[in-house]
């Protein structure tokens, strides 16, 4: 609030005095110290400026978890039985030893070779992280393929009848493909199992 006051000179002229309240001027207003709105804080003299809030950034998606032992069981089992078709199936035995290798029957030994390389894939396909109950059941359907094979071998070994004093016996070949075929068959249910347990957990 202005206050005027006339007061006259030496001259005998009149003049405005006008002045103001000073305590009017402090008190101009509410009487206490400006609330920031909600969630801003305050900034004092000589207090640093904040800085604005960085963005949230998405949570990244979690990788599925590798499974070594199931990767490591499926590439020995793959290999072990890639191996056996170089290996004896057949042995002619009497005054000399006559082997026959898988390759000497190569419809048989593509089958395997082609079905362990389809194991090989499935393990880089566990490798990479992703679950899929499509490599589960081209993990089984390979080990079965070996294992079946192999023993129907054996079984027309063990019925050929001997021969000109030479007789048939089954080559190492045969058993070890059929270990390797084994070792696919619980390798893919150790996969499904790993599968099903991230199921119920997530």
């Amino acid at each position: 609030m202005i206050y005027s006051q006339n007061r006259v000179d030496q001259k005998g002229q009149t003049v405005s005095d006008s002045t103001e309240n000073p305590a009017e001027e402090e008190t101009d207003g509410p009487g206490f110290p400006h609330t920031p709105p909600l969630g801003i804080k305050a900034v004092h003299p000589g207090d640093e400026i904040p800085r604005p809030p960085e963005p949230e950034q998405p949570p990244r998606p979690e990788r599925a978890k590798i499974g070594w032992g199931v990767v490591a069981l499926v590439s020995f089992a793959a290999i072990l039985s890639i191996i056996g078709t170089f290996l004896p199936w057949t042995e002619l035995r009497g005054e000399f030893v006559i082997r026959e290798i898988g390759w000497d029957q190569p419809i048989d030994a593509l089958i395997v070779l082609f079905s362990g390389l389809a194991a090989a894939l499935a393990a880089g396909v566990i490798l990479s992280g992703v679950k899929s109950h499509i490599t589960t059941l081209c993990l089984f359907a390979a080990g079965a393929i070996h294992v079946v094979l192999a023993i129907v071998k054996i079984f027309d070994v063990e019925n050929m009848e001997p021969t000109s004093g030479y007789s048939y016996s089954i080559g190492v070949g045969l058993p070890i493909i059929i270990v390797g075929g084994g070792a696919l068959i619980v390798a893919s249910f150790l996969e499904w199992g790993s599968r099903r347990r991230e199921q119920v957990a997530s």
